[in-house]
């Protein structure tokens, strides 16, 4: 099968490199150093003491893609961009999302594509350089059907054990759940300058993230509260030693996703007329502290 992967962060890279063992991959990255240098050098996935290198073929974004499956494995405001221009590129028979917002959400009933998935990755992984991204961390990819046959994307339940799928019905649910933890985790840790586990073994910091879940629960109307409040929990335990992606983006002086995911968040709030003054106060900081580091860039 022939697999197109828009991206080459580290969920791109990771996802390249399972599935290149199977099929047959091109990466469309953004910058044409990158594309040159994994052509060069493949592709090297660290895991624990194992280095592997697959072989992957990669080029710039910059034409049609005409992929049998295309997964797009960019930030939430690069998916935005892409699909207001460049949505006439992306022929592709069948496309999966791999995002942590759900700001994309509002772009799928304008798209052509006949097959559209939506997924989260609950996988740990770290950017090293353009040709180096180290697993740190398996998880799952689940993944739903927005529109079209789950047939489509068959292919999944044949992966890499270190690279599993799993499939869940409701896909609402399955967006909403994973934007709690990020919500949680994300802001905190780059406002705090801490690794996920403080968040937890710190009680203070554990008490602000408990009185932004119950905000942010109390706006979505979110049920079975207890059991997702569990699983942010056992996220920040099990990632403890990790500096979120948001966090490593305010440290490198780049541009987070705090509007794809905190600010989504208070855009449904003032939609349904809901007071949400701990995910205002906690956007207006961590907006802050990106606006400074990218001036200093």
């Amino acid at each position: 099968m022939r697999i197109g992967i828009i991206g080459g962060g580290a969920v791109g890279l990771l996802t390249a490199a399972y599935f290149s063992k199977n099929h047959d991959v091109t990466i469309y990255t953004r910058r044409h150093e990158q594309a040159e240098q994994l052509c060069t050098y493949g592709l090297t996935v660290m895991y624990g003491n194992e280095r592997t290198t697959y072989r992957v073929h990669a080029e710039p974004f910059v034409r049609a893609i005409e992929e049998d499956v295309l997964f797009i494995a960019v930030k939430q405001y690069d998916v935005t961009h892409i699909l207001n221009t460049r949505i006439h590129m992306l022929q592709a028979n069948a496309i999966m999302f791999l995002q942590n917002g759900m700001g994309h959400v509002l772009h799928l009933p304008h798209m052509p594509h006949n097959d559209i998935a939506l997924a989260v990755v609950e996988h740990g992984a770290l950017k090293i350089d353009d040709t180096t991204v180290s697993h740190t961390g398996v998880g799952r990819t689940k993944w739903s059907v927005w529109r079209g046959e789950k047939e489509t994307f068959s292919f999944l339940s044949v992966t890499d054990a270190r690279f599993p799928f799993q499939y869940v019905e409701d896909w609402k649910t399955m967006l909403i759940e994973k934007l709690m933890v990020n919500v949680c985790i994300n802001p905190l840790t780059a406002l705090l300058g801490v690794p996920n586990g403080m968040l937890v073994t710190h009680a203070p910091y554990r008490q602000a993230m408990e009185q932004l879940f119950h905000e942010v629960a109390s706006i979505f109307e979110l049920e079975q509260q207890e059991r997702i409040w569990q699983h942010v929990e056992t996220v920040c335990q099990q990632t403890a030693v990790n500096r979120s992606s948001m966090l490593r983006d305010i440290e490198a002086g780049r541009r987070t996703e705090l509007d794809a995911i905190l600010g989504y968040v208070i855009e449904r709030a003032n939609e349904r007329h809901i007071p949400a003054p701990i995910s205002t106060f906690l956007y207006a900081l961590v907006k802050g502290k990106e606006l400074e580091g990218e001036k200093e860039k």
